[in-house]
């Protein structure tokens, strides 16, 4: 099913190539103003960050605590009275060690002090400070202890504000009364899903990975390998599995040493509210088919609410319905993970949900750009076992933390490269807790909507040069992308054609296919190849990884079968 992600975005971004260019994006990008955050703050320029904010932005060089620092942390923030501290170290969207390659964000305005101004900080403890590029030795996490059961739900382009705005996602609002969320944002990197799904699956920012489009590549994953990758070369024992409606994200799963044990692609003609049912019914087997005492990882990935967003905007009534039916389909997962945890209580789920990226308010480009409602992005991370802060929200969460976070839960080692951090055991992200207060009641969820929507609003845009570069790496990206889907398109009606044996034309259309998938490609490679040098030197893959490909790291199980570990 051609996607409107494809055809959409690939009409819009034409159209910016032949007209106005570069400049014109930008513009549009920056006129995206939407029913989030303040028009009278944009008009008047990003605010100057407070002395609070602009630490917050700096990722200081010390190392990640351990356990028992992470556990004596927690134990503080338990108490009632525990609401903040925003003294922890994170860049709301930097590439750790990248950050020579992407200015920093300093244009962009502070959190409102309506949220900090009423909530007493908490000292940091020493050595708190938030570290992306540690070495290994300090960042092994502990051996997880019973069999780990972790389920990642992704909703491809869903603007955390619309879910806020309507009382009819349930879905979404039982979750985060069972959990701690956070409004993330991918200010200074490229909201193009391709780029964004590898963030979130590998724990490291475009300026690492070099993709940036959605041409699927897989050489990326060997130098920087998917979560997938990690868990199945720690623990071949543990079962893997992905469900999606984007064949880009089953052909990522399926990428590196280490696949994905089970790799569930659902195709359909139907409606894309109908296709991602399907990927509900069957996330919600694989749950119900997961064996007690064996470790399991499913990431199930839901694509409806972008598509809604590429044909009708996403501050249509055809987007809000769509984001509603994801919220339904959350719901019926989760009810399939609590009645999995009623029956085994020993061994509960953890639980993340989060989006690649945001949506434009009206029908364009729909994303790619760096306006607030592009770059907006959330996590919501249900802890298996952890239930003393639930319903909070985290100032400090990010999308580059999820595959870190992950790798953690099961005890497997962390990489030295990760951008992200594990958000269950950092001490700068548990002591950036808020407990929300009664601001707005009865507002659809509650206190945590005013808190959220605080965050949301103090997201703004990088600085200028960040801006263009990353407009110019979109558009170049595109070029290809659009090429590739015009010869997919035209080659699959001339094996249409030729599939029905008609004389002589068929023979003919045959021919035809076989010409134009020759010459295309060849055309849709050339370009693609001057893309990726037009990343580069935006400063996409720039940074090599610090640590060896998996493929020649042996796995757990090899190692003591070759007797290289002791069986206890």
């Amino acid at each position: 099913m051609k996607t409107v992600k494809e055809i959409c975005l690939g009409v819009a971004v034409a159209g910016v190539v032949v007209g106005a260019g570069t400049t014109v994006a930008c513009a549009v990008a920056s006129a995206d103003t939407g029913t989030e955050g303040s028009n009278a703050a944009r008009s008047a320029g990003p605010s100057k960050p407070s002395a609070t904010r602009q630490a917050a932005r700096v990722r200081p060089t010390g190392a990640v605590p351990n356990a028992a620092s992470v556990s004596s942390s927690r134990s503080v923030l338990s108490g009632a009275a525990s609401r903040v501290t925003t003294t922890s170290a994170r860049n709301g969207g930097g590439a750790g060690s990248g950050a020579a390659a992407l200015a920093p964000f300093s244009t962009a305005p502070s959190t409102p002090t309506s949220l900090l101004s009423s909530l007493p900080v908490l000292p940091a403890p020493a050595a708190t400070s938030r570290r992306t590029t540690a070495p290994a030795a300090a960042v092994v996490a502990p051996a997880a202890v019973a069999p780990t059961h972790v389920l990642l739900i992704g909703t491809d382009g869903t603007n955390l504000s619309k879910i806020l705005a309507n009382s009819a996602n349930t879905g979404f609002f039982d979750l985060m009364n069972r959990s701690v969320t956070g409004a993330t944002s991918l200010v200074g990197h490229t909201t193009i899903s391709g780029p964004s799904w590898t963030t979130i699956l590998t724990g490291v920012w475009d300026t690492k990975s070099g993709v940036i489009n959605n041409i699927f590549n897989p050489a990326p994953y060997d130098k920087w390998p998917t979560v997938f990758n990690q868990l199945e070369a720690y623990n071949r024992s543990i079962s893997t599995a992905v469900v999606a409606d984007w064949k880009y994200i089953n052909d990522l799963a399926a990428a590196g040493a280490y696949p994905a044990d089970t790799n569930i692609f659902v195709d359909s003609t139907d409606s894309f509210a109908a296709t991602d049912a399907q990927v509900t019914s069957k996330t919600i087997d694989l749950i119900n088919a997961t064996t007690p005492g064996s470790s399991s990882f499913i990431f199930s990935y839901q694509v409806q609410v972008d598509e809604a967003g590429h044909s009708f905007g996403g501050g249509s009534p055809e987007y809000t319905e769509a984001v509603t039916n994801v919220s339904n389909n959350v719901s019926q997962i989760m009810a399939a993970v609590n009645a999995w945890n009623l029956a085994n209580p020993s061994e509960q789920w953890s639980v993340l949900v989060t989006t690649d990226h945001g949506h434009q308010q009206s029908v364009g480009f729909g994303h790619g750009f760096q306006s607030p409602n592009e770059t907006s992005s959330f996590v919501i991370f249900d802890q298996a076992g952890n239930t003393s802060n639930d319903g909070w929200q985290n100032l400090n969460y990010s999308t580059a933390d999820i595959t870190p976070t992950i790798v953690s839960l099961f005890g497997a080692p962390l990489r030295s490269d990760f951008d992200g951090v594990p958000i269950n055991q950092n001490s700068a992200v548990l002591n950036s807790l808020v407990r929300p207060v009664s601001l707005n009641s009865a507002a659809p969820g509650g206190a945590l909507n005013q808190t959220l929507t605080d965050a949301i609003n103090s997201f703004g845009y990088p600085n200028i040069g960040t801006d263009i570069k990353l407009g110019i790496r979109t558009i170049a990206g595109a070029v290809p992308y659009i090429l590739n889907i015009a010869v997919t398109a035209v080659t699959d009606q001339l094996n249409s054609l030729a599939a029905q044996n008609i004389f002589l034309l068929s023979p003919v259309a045959a021919a035809s296919a076989f010409l134009v998938s020759l010459i295309g490609g060849a055309v849709v490679s050339a370009t693609n190849s001057l893309a990726n040098v037009i990343g580069y030197l935006t400063g996409a893959g720039t940074i090599a990884p610090n640590d060896p490909p998996l493929s020649s790291v042996p796995s757990t199980d090899a190692l003591l079968s070759a007797g290289a570990l002791p069986v206890l």
